[in-house]
């Protein structure tokens, strides 16, 4: 496998750069199998909590949604709340996770273009019919809520930060997942390691007790193996065999790429993901490290159009959010596709609907409808980057 450091190889003929890569190859996946590793889940949730210093515990499920309802149907057992408050910039499955519950959704606006929150005021918007409010770290940027915590914490409301993201993030020097009552992370595809699914639930609150059994799966380790390969087989029809369409159709919030879509068998942590995920943990820092740079050469030519980041966070970069005007959004798309990279509005530009309510959310709108997601990770060379940094350089925000 080359180093992640290793970046300056030619890319493969017809090889389109996705948003985001795993830094594993089926050969590996593979390997792992016939290894006949005796990796357990227990062992990749120790992992887990050692390299990022998490507290709490640690339940490892079948998706960051799993996680969420499960949660929020503890967390509503003998409770009148029934009201979950969520960014209305987010994804869909977050909503469904909620509804699931037997939970209603209310939902807040950015407090700009750039995805800023002012969590003052979503803390003055709780109710006491508000049961929880989830903390969205996008994109490996977390974003810090202590301005929320003292109104959560007089009105007697949960915080439950999205992690699913924002692995190895943290926001004044602690671990993004150990400032809230519970965390969700996803080990799907286009996340921080990816396992080809599954998920965790960090609980926080030492009031909210939630047994393993019936919550934590083990499949066989050859279902696992059959969904890598299905997800690899996914990726490589992505980005190398997908006809492009046309970028005039897919600008101002129809830009975007289908999500990789799990399979219906169930999914869980088994000892292949297991000793995948391990495999991950140990080369992660490195992976990490080289999303960051990639990262920061970028803002510090994009920094006027990418995503907010407050003084008190390091990101863990995923990928990088810039909002450009429609005819930039059309430039930018093109010339990276004849450079090979992928960049697009991929993420969520429909908003979520609160229940029963009219939205008119106008920040995440606008960053809903003018945002591209930009590629910052590990599988691209220096050249790639200045590739992008260059096709964006005379990019303007759009008028609103």
């Amino acid at each position: 496998m080359v180093s992640a450091l290793d970046m300056e190889k030619p890319r493969k003929v017809g090889h389109l750069a996705d948003l985001v890569e795993e830094f594993w190859d089926l050969e590996v996946i593979e390997a792992l199998y016939r290894s006949d590793s005796r990796a357990s889940p227990d062992d990749f949730r120790d992992a887990f909590h050692q390299r990022f210093e998490r507290r709490g515990r640690l339940l490892l499920t079948g998706s960051a949604r799993q996680a969420l309802r499960v949660f929020l149907i503890h967390a509503a057992s003998g409770s009148q709340k029934r009201r979950v408050l969520l960014s209305s910039f987010n994804c869909r499955v977050v909503k469904d996770a909620v509804l699931k519950a037997g939970l209603a959704v209310d939902t807040f606006d950015f407090a700009n273009l750039s995805g800023r929150i002012d969590w003052e005021a979503v803390g003055q918007s709780l109710t006491r019919e508000h049961l929880a409010v989830v903390v969205p770290h996008f994109y490996g940027i977390p974003t810090d809520f202590a301005a929320m915590v003292p109104a959560a914490n007089r009105k007697g409301v949960m915080i439950i930060e999205d992690c699913a993201h924002a692995l190895g993030a943290s926001i004044g020097g602690r671990p993004a997942g150990q400032l809230g009552d519970a965390a969700l992370f996803s080990f799907n595809y286009d996340k921080p390691i990816s396992l080809a699914g599954g998920g965790a639930l960090l609980i926080n609150h030492a009031a909210i007790e939630i047994e393993r059994n019936g919550i934590e799966l083990s499949p066989p380790r050859l279902l696992e193996l059959r969904q890598f390969r299905q997800l690899a087989s996914t990726l490589h029809y992505g980005r190398v065999c997908r006809e492009g369409r046309s970028l005039l159709s897919r600008v101002g919030g129809r830009l975007r790429i289908p999500p990789y879509a799990p399979p219906r068998l169930p999914i869980g942590i088994g000892p292949l993901r297991a000793a995948a995920g391990l495999w991950q943990l140990e080369r992660y820092e490195e992976i990490r490290n080289h999303r960051n740079r990639n990262a920061r050469i970028l803002v510090e030519s994009l920094g006027r159009i990418a995503w907010h980041v407050g003084e008190s966070v390091k990101p863990a970069y995923l990928k990088l959010r810039v909002a450009v005007s429609p005819a930039d959004a059309t430039f930018a798309a093109t010339q990276c596709r004849r450079h090979g990279i992928t960049v697009a509005n991929s993420n969520w530009a429909k908003l979520i609907e609160p229940s029963g309510l009219e939205n008119g959310r106008v920040n995440a709108h606008r960053a809903a409808t003018f945002g591209l997601d930009v590629p910052v990770h590990q599988n691209l060379s220096r050249s790639d980057v200045e590739n992008i940094a260059a096709v964006f350089r005379s990019a303007k925000t759009p008028d609103l």
